[in-house]
């Protein structure tokens, strides 16, 4: 059987966090190695989202290209996938040309079939920039939820895709200013002529999973309306239509047929250019992977395009994940909550990773990820259970000269934990098929601790004395248990059972022949001592970063009484309030700093300055010439943590004015634009919060100083 996955393409705009992993990527990568390994043919695919206004808003703050953006982020989100062993036939990116070619033919037969039309509609306009608004650069309250950061495209809290003309109380992301909507034209795709023929689509799929079933009826019940199919912006894939030159293909249409030109750019790339059908519009079952809030998008917008278009295959099944919570509060990326991919890989291996985030899959409910949850389900679980059970074998039968065969006499304890091996590994991959993956996962640890209360009742150590061909036996049982373990662990955790397989002598890959080696005769197996399969898990903090930055909000600005040089500012650090006196006088006016974002040395002991207490130390760049205070993006909290590069404050002491002269902090160019930056044990990092480039407010010569 052929068997397309596909997994929502991550914006190339930050890095990605653990949230991202739970909600799309870990699922479709076990996934994947489940159908390889029972012997499907798989194409599994991703890449870069790369044209979404999340990346020239990012673009637009930090004024540099968005070419810039996307290339850093693409590469990072690829390595970053490679680091957890998530191995996707193809990582493409949107920005490819190929990708452009394929989006501007299928606009033109979607317009020639006359699912497209022109309307003159009402648009957002900021009338300070002079410009129409593209809907993320609006925000304002959701009219359904009342949620306030509601987005113009579609609100977070309760997934509906918005108009920006409904959004109550509407403002201009960039300016602040509230928008006024003016006429314009766009092209429209033609969406409301698919709600009867995608509504009996989808009450067909009644095997989905109850939240995307209700969630897709639920949007069909309110009417589907025609979307705009251009944008006002002017980085994405060029309008072929006469008039348009300066829109944008709309990034809905076109990331979601970056699945389609990913497998023909993997086709070409292997030497079969016509690979990709055999997935697209031959026999094949076709699998999505995304978070909750990409279900509309792929339930009613994709199939709608697939429809009109012809002779694609639709989704068979879409596997989107609620929200894996981190202790408590939603993974965001621009609130700073959660842990980014390169944060956790400091200080646990892929293996344990992937385990534990198996575990916690928020595959019918919103669950969490804690730090003390990570290391006690790792150490008490896969550690402890499944690793020790490996080793005692190893060991034992090492220690002991045993060669391992097929048992020969199996008594009725022998055979049942055979059976009970059969029937767990069947159960598991059912699971798997049906995308159950903690289900499976409860398997597995199930015949995990089976296998250990038998090696305990068996009791090798003695029957060896007694009976050595008895103890063989026990012990080959023991053996083959491991054997379909190891194989059932591996689309879990690949790396680690690959590792284990090895050790138990087994031959070849897991993925190509791990289940048919269950089913053969076995002899002459010599199993040699080797270390346990796993370290145990212990999260030791080895953080340099003895500085406390981080962002803060003037509130107000004051002339100190006795020193012309200096301001009195009072800044929100978020949780608090505290003043700085700052050497700012000469550079800027009170209204120059009202309101703005800063860098501030939070753990800086207190000092009396010219008889005012200042309560840390405002950051600025000095080249000689010119004074610039650091910021970051305006949508940055107050209060947020200045990371030098991955390290944040380890929390451990206050410092004087003295010690930020280790720190050599400076102004550099990051390859991006100017950056800030500070060294750690010989390496220059850049300053950051969340991945986002700290920054001189203006511009200042390169080499600066930081003071």
């Amino acid at each position: 059987m052929r068997v397309l996955i596909n997994c929502a393409l991550p914006y190339a705009n930050s890095s990605l966090h653990l949230g991202h992993i739970a909600g799309a990527y870990l699922g479709g990568d076990i996934f994947a190695r489940y159908n390889r390994m029972v012997g499907n043919q798989v194409l599994f695919v991703c890449g870069s989202d790369e044209y979404g206004t999340p990346i020239t808003i990012r673009a637009d703050r930090e004024k540099v290209p968005p070419k810039q953006i996307v290339d850093l982020y693409h590469e990072e989100q690829d390595r970053n996938f490679k680091d957890l062993d998530i191995d996707f036939d193809i990582f493409s990116r949107t920005t490819y040309k190929e990708h452009a070619d394929l989006v501007q033919s299928i606009f033109l037969e979607l317009m020639k079939k006359g699912y497209i039309e022109e309307k003159t509609t009402l648009a957002p306009y900021c009338e300070e920039d002079r410009r129409f608004l593209p809907d993320r650069y609006v925000t304002g309250t959701c009219p359904y939820c009342g949620n306030p950061s509601a987005r113009g495209d579609q609100c977070d809290e309760c997934g509906r895709t918005l108009d920006a003309q409904e959004l109550k109380d509407p403002l201009c992301i960039l300016s602040n200013t509230t928008p006024v909507f003016k006429e314009t034209k766009h092209l429209f795709f033609r969406l409301s002529l698919f709600q009867e023929k995608l509504s009996q689509w989808v009450e067909s799929h009644r095997e989905w999973r109850n939240s995307v079933l209700q969630f897709s009826m639920g949007f069909l019940s309110s009417g589907l309306k025609d979307r705009p199919i251009t944008r006002d912006i002017q980085w994405g894939v060029p309008v072929p239509v006469e008039g348009y030159g300066d829109k944008r293909i709309y990034v809905w249409i076109e990331a979601l047929m970056g699945y389609i030109s990913a497998a023909m750019i993997y086709s070409k790339k292997v030497g079969a250019p016509d690979y990709w059908q055999k997935f697209w519009r031959e026999e094949a079952r076709t699998y999505y992977f995304m978070g909750k809030d990409n279900i509309t998008f792929h339930s009613i917008i994709l199939p709608a395009i697939l429809m009109a278009l012809g002779e694609y295959n639709l989704p068979d099944y879409i596997a989107a994940n609620e929200n894996m919570n981190m202790e408590g509060k939603k993974f965001s990326k621009s609130r700073q909550i959660g842990l980014t991919v390169n944060e956790v890989l400091r200080v646990a291996s892929k293996d344990y990773i992937r385990y534990y985030i198996a575990s916690v899959l928020p595959e019918t409910g919103d669950t969490d990820f804690s730090m003390e949850d990570f290391q006690e389900k790792v150490n008490s679980e896969l550690i402890a259970k499944y690793g020790n059970l490996v080793h005692r074998l190893t060991s034992f039968a090492s220690a002991n000269a045993l060669v391992l065969r097929t048992p020969l006499q199996p008594d009725q304890s022998d055979s049942a934990l055979l059976s009970r091996c059969e029937e767990s590994l069947n159960t598991y991959l059912g699971h798997l098929e049906k995308i159950e993956i903690k289900k499976g996962l409860r398997v597995w640890i199930d015949l995990v601790q089976t296998t250990n209360a038998y090696f305990n009742e068996a009791a090798p150590w003695r029957l060896l004395k007694v009976d050595r061909e008895k103890c063989i036996d026990k012990l080959s049982c023991i053996y083959r248990a491991c054997q379909y373990l190891t194989v059932m662990a591996y689309p879990l955790i690949p790396s680690a059972s690959n590792r284990i397989w090895k050790d138990l002598q087994g031959e070849g890959s897991i993925e190509s022949s791990g289940l048919s080696k269950l089913k053969a005769s076995f002899t002459g197996v010599i199993l040699k001592r080797s270390e346990p399969p796993f370290e145990k898990f212990a999260i030791e903090s080895t953080n340099p970063n003895t500085l406390d930055l981080r962002v803060g909000k003037i509130l107000s600005v004051a002339e100190h009484e006795n020193a012309s040089k200096l301001y009195l500012l009072t800044v929100d650090l978020g949780e608090r309030k505290i003043n700085l006196v700052a050497g700012l006088r000469e550079k800027y006016r009170p209204e120059d700093l009202t309101g703005r974002k800063i860098v501030v040395v939070a753990n800086l002991k207190k000092a009396k300055i010219r008889g005012h207490e200042s309560q840390g130390m405002l950051l600025a760049a000095d080249d000689g010439q010119n004074t610039r205070f650091l910021t970051v993006p305006d949508d940055v909290p107050a209060g947020s943590p200045v990371d030098i590069g991955e390290f944040r404050f380890n929390g451990k002491e206050m410092v004087e004015i003295d010690d930020l002269a280790a720190f050599k902090l400076g102004i550099r160019n990051s390859g991006e634009g100017l950056a800030a930056t500070a060294e750690l044990e010989g390496s220059m990092l850049t300053l950051n919060v969340r991945g986002r480039t700290v920054y001189p407010e203006r511009d200042v010569a390169e080499g600066a100083r930081i003071r």
